[in-house]
């Protein structure tokens, strides 16, 4: 009986509790969290089974990210504790974001579904149109190397299906080695 007193009110705590983000924005709750936890789990449940490897749950949710998510320009992109969360459910709730957007939603799902440490990077690629823009994108460490998953590349660049899933940056590097001062962000529940 006390243990269940204990949950309710920590529940209800979690409705109440926020987390400081850089001044001017929204502050996100333990809720937000929570939910993130949430959709990532159900989105990963629905499109994975368990008996899957790894790669071909990382191949099926990198798939799923491009058939189910489109593309919206968002200007400017501003780096506060909480941002890869905070994109990611607003990918998964909208169904539409920028390269940030898709960036956050696959490396949760990547992270949920393998427990491989995920990150995103920002900075500047030249996929698209050959010029240096702005871009982020997700990597998977395995067995101590990193990879590049970049379902928002994939999906728009051309002639681009199944070329930026799961390669190394020897591969790409034309296209990422290209740019400097590369930021990385760490996803983690």
């Amino acid at each position: 009986m006390f243990k269940n007193i204990i949950k309710i009110i920590l529940l209800l705590l979690a409705f109440d509790i926020t987390t400081s983000v850089m001044p001017g924005h929204e502050c996100v709750t333990v809720y937000a969290r929570t939910n993130l936890t949430s959709k990532t789990e159900k989105i990963v449940q629905k499109n994975t089974k368990p008996s899957d490897s790894e790669k071909k749950k990382l191949k099926k949710l990198f798939k799923y990210v491009e058939k189910k998510y489109g593309y919206k320009r968002v200007t400017g992109f501003e780096d506060y504790s909480g941002w890869a969360g905070d994109y990611a459910i607003e990918m998964y709730t909208e169904k539409k974001g920028s390269c940030y957007h898709f960036a956050a939603a696959y490396a949760f799902l990547a992270e949920k579904a393998t427990g491989y440490k995920v990150r995103i990077g920002v900075g500047k690629t030249n996929g698209f149109s050959g010029d240096l823009q702005n871009h982020a994108w997700t990597e998977v460490k395995i067995n101590s190397k990193w990879y590049i998953c970049d379902t928002n590349m994939d999906k728009y660049a051309e002639n681009s299906s199944g070329k930026y899933f799961l390669k190394s940056r020897n591969k790409l590097k034309k296209v990422y080695n290209n740019y400097k001062d590369v930021k990385y962000f760490m996803t983690g529940f």
